[in-house]
């Protein structure tokens, strides 16, 4: 034991030279403060704090240190200056006495507060032998044996002029602390407390060794007084303690030397690099700092269920017995029969005054038994009175989840029906769906309902009651909907403006693709249309997908999938026009745009001056060019955009649109139809040219030149021939020609067979009056007639086929 060495060490917080007034701890108990770190861990009903893993993760963010950590309370009796030292040592803010009111309790229960510099927990302890609590001892020794067992450190607060006294220095509670302490906690091995007396008001007449032997002595007196266990019974008292001793001057007449022995006691809590720093690895407890809570609540269960340390009364056995004989029969005969009523809910019905029947249910019943137990002990009374209440409680616990549970699952419907309902509404308007707001307007109706109907159920003064689970089911699965809700209306959007703009680029690529007039910076002019296209979806996507709320990144998605999307109708639009046929129908085009018309657009009149060879070889080769560029995009890849580029789908060869294969059977069944075309050129050119030669109308009039002088020069043969030229020429104006002729000839065939039926009515014999049988020679006639039609057409053929088979061999020859 050593007396604190100088060292130097920040200084205190002057606030503790102020008194503070105690404040309300009720709050501190069971509600997080977000302005003060303080918490009444244990209150003045010893009941446990639940809410010391929430200060553990928020207010002293210790949940995440593991062993990183220390604690150190103070024990003592009351009035002794326990709560300014801590404040002094630690930088905390516990509440300390005001001189001028009197002398009176300060800290009630046990509060814990972490210190402002370093990763240690200071328990300040509510004080011994206090006025408050008479006779009642029973908290103070849970207290200190709380505070023995949790802590690495407990400093013993002790005036100087009460070493000696046996209840002055609090043995008494020192010796039955410490033999529970060994009965409960203490085993072989586990790790060691130190104790660290704090001697206040220390005047050094009596020297500190003299002081730390006859506490020492005092210790170890009580420790051979003690009824140890078989396993300990060897034990000395230093193999489960440290002791240390420390001298304080007197706060007021020599305050000076009190704050530098106070820096002094503080650099040894703090400075781990110190000499005698107080907190050895050897007397770690070995808790996680995130299991603290779980652990000091499992410890204070435990002393509170000691019979060691609660010695009730008779009177207190007394009232435990009875109050407990009054709620068993209430509970019985009165609960059970009046809960029942609850049980509706089992069925998924939402009872709507749920909370108006469990309430009186529960008072009733609370005033049948305290107009029965109040006669009895008070406190035992109001604890079996919350024991009651508690029982009742976690019986209808089950049913209010299950009330809520039916409430959220209405809320969930309800919520679904209206996003669905607000969306077609919004559609059907016209106006530009705005997703947030629908999504986010049910989900505030939907959380309002349920947050009404959870507090209208709710069971009054019952802690344990919270919609947090069922809240949190309830909003995560509307954020499941309105996320899938989203994602339809998204993919819909999406759909929309894909259709658009890819019809718009499909009307520009086939519009394009058929102007074979000029297919030079055709596929250029096809990108820029695609482009065109991309932008008017980015545009629309900006427009329409405001109402969405979508981040950056997923705007950036819509977009890029839009361009894919459009990219990929691209590609189907020129597989689709781009077809073996399409394909051919265009060639045949381009050829005849070539072959069979001028440059004016005016049909060609073939005659044997015309080069029909060379046009012929120049629109082939025009429409084999044209083919060449249709097989394939001819442009800079970059044109596509570095969206489409980048993606994975990508395929480099997608820019080839008609295969090898496919082209030369194209250009194969292209040849064969410009072919036949040639060959009909070929044959208009002999009809056109195959016409009387000039020579022989200069030879006609010459020889006929008498017969015509004849004719121009006599009236009669002059008019004649005047009224058949009149008659021809109306004839032919009107069309007469063809009619004319063709009665001519039925009169004609009409007579011929009028006189051979009067040769056959007279006798003659006709075939032999005309040397031959008629019927025999038509026949024959006939006969020859379609023997000379076959040669004709067989000689055609042969001529056909001849001249393709040149045309043929001149191209091969040409190539």
């Amino acid at each position: 034991m050593d007396q604190t060495v100088p060292t130097s060490g920040r200084n205190p917080p002057s606030s503790d030279d102020v008194p503070t007034a105690p404040t309300s701890s009720a709050l501190r108990f069971s509600t997080f403060d977000p302005s003060d770190h303080r918490l009444q861990i244990i209150n003045d009903d010893k009941l446990f704090s639940p809410i010391v893993a929430e200060y553990m993760k928020k207010h002293w963010c210790l949940a995440d240190k593991g062993f990183d950590y220390n604690v150190v309370a103070v024990f003592g009796s009351q009035s002794t200056g326990k709560s300014t030292l801590l404040n002094r040592l630690f930088g905390t803010n516990f509440d300390v006495m005001n001189e001028s009111t009197g002398r009176q309790q300060t800290t009630k229960g046990i509060w814990v507060s972490k210190a402002d510099s370093h990763n240690t927990l200071v328990l300040d302890v509510e004080g011994t032998d206090g006025g408050e609590r008479f006779e009642d001892q029973d908290f103070e020794r849970k207290s200190a044996l709380f505070s023995l067992a949790i802590s690495e450190v407990v400093i013993v607060n002790i005036y100087e002029n009460n070493i000696g006294l046996y209840n002055g220095a609090n043995l008494g509670l020192l010796k039955t602390v410490l033999d529970v302490n060994l009965q409960l906690f203490q085993q072989a091995g586990s790790p060691k407390t130190c104790l660290h007396f704090v001697i206040r008001d220390f005047t050094a007449q009596t020297p500190l060794e003299r002081l730390q032997a006859t506490i020492m002595g005092y210790l170890e007196k009580i420790w051979d007084s003690l009824a140890k266990p078989a396993a300990k019974a060897n034990c000395s008292i230093h193999d489960f303690f440290v002791f240390n001793i420390t001298g304080l001057p007197h706060k007021i007449f020599a305050r000076d030397a009190f704050e530098s022995s106070v820096s002094k006691l503080r650099v040894r809590f703090s400075d781990k690099s110190a000499p005698d720093y107080v907190f050895t690895p050897d007397l770690h407890k070995r808790v996680p700092a995130d299991g603290f809570g779980a652990f000091a609540n499992s410890i204070w269960d435990r002393i509170s269920l000691s019979k060691e340390l609660d010695l009730p009364t008779q009177t207190q056995l007394l009232a435990v017995h009875r109050c407990d004989e009054i709620a068993r029969e209430v509970f019985d005969e009165k609960f059970i029969g009046s809960a029942e009523e609850l049980r509706v809910v089992d069925g998924g019905r939402v009872l709507e005054n749920f909370g108006v029947i469990a309430n009186n249910v529960v008072d009733e019943c609370l005033a049948r038994f305290d107009e029965a137990g109040s006669r009895y002990n008070e406190a035992v009374f109001k604890r079996k009175h919350a024991e009651f209440f508690k029982r009742m409680s976690t019986y209808l616990l089950p049913m209010y989840h299950q009330q809520l549970a039916n409430v959220a699952r209405m809320c969930l419907d309800t919520f679904t029906k209206s996003v669905a309902s607000n969306l077609a509404a919004e559609a059907e308007s016209g106006a530009t769906l705005n997703f947030s707001r629908v999504a986010q307007a049910a989900t505030t109706t939907g959380e309002a309902t349920f947050r009404e109907y959870s507090s209208a159920s709710r069971l009054k003064n019952a802690e344990d009651w919270t919609p947090d689970v069922q809240f949190g089911q309830l909003v995560a699965e509307m954020d499941k909907i309105s996320s899938e809700k989203r994602k339809e209306a998204i993919d819909k959007m999406c759909t929309g403006v894909e259709k658009l703009a890819v019809a718009a680029l499909q009307e520009a690529v086939v519009g394009r693709l058929n102007d074979t007039t000029n297919t030079v910076g055709m596929w250029k002019d096809i990108i820029h249309s695609l482009r065109d296209a991309m932008n008017l979806s980015e545009v629309q996507i900006e427009k329409k997908g405001s109402g969405f709320e979508g981040s950056p990144d997923e705007l950036k998605a819509w977009k890029a999938t839009l361009k894919w999307q459009i990219w990929v109708g691209l590609l189907d639009s020129l597989k689709k026009e781009t077809s073996d046929d399409a394909m051919l129908a265009r060639l045949k085009g381009i050829f005849e745009s070539k072959f069979r018309y001028d440059d004016k657009g005016v049909p060609r009149l073939w005659n044997l001056d015309d080069p029909i060879d060379i046009f012929y070889s120049s629109s082939v080769e025009d429409a084999e060019k044209a083919l060449n560029v249709y097989a394939k995009m001819d442009f800079p890849l970059k044109l596509i955009g570095e969206d489409i580029l980048e993606d994975q789908r990508f395929d480099p060869l997608c820019v080839s649109i008609i295969p090898a294969h496919r082209l030369q059977s194209i250009r194969d069944r292209f040849k064969k139809e410009a072919n036949v075309m040639y060959v009909e050129a070929k044959r208009s050119m002999v009809v056109t040219t195959a016409r009387i030669p000039p020579w022989f109308f200069a030879l006609t009039l010459i020889l006929g030149w008498n017969e015509l002088m004849m004719v121009l020069f006599n009236p009669v043969y002059f008019a004649l021939l005047a009224i058949f030229a009149g008659g021809f020429y109306i004839s032919w104006q009107y069309g007469l020609i063809g009619p004319i002729y063709k009665v001519v000839k039925a009169t004609l065939s009409e007579v011929g067979s009028q006189a051979v039926h009067e040769l056959k009515k007279n006798g003659v014999d006709v075939p032999a009056f005309f040397g031959g049988d008629i019927d025999n020679e038509d026949k024959e006639t006939k006969i020859k007639r379609r023997g000379t039609n076959r040669d004709r057409e067989s000689r055609r053929t042969r001529s056909e086929k001849s001249e393709s088979s040149q045309s043929f061999e001149m191209e091969e020859r040409q190539g």
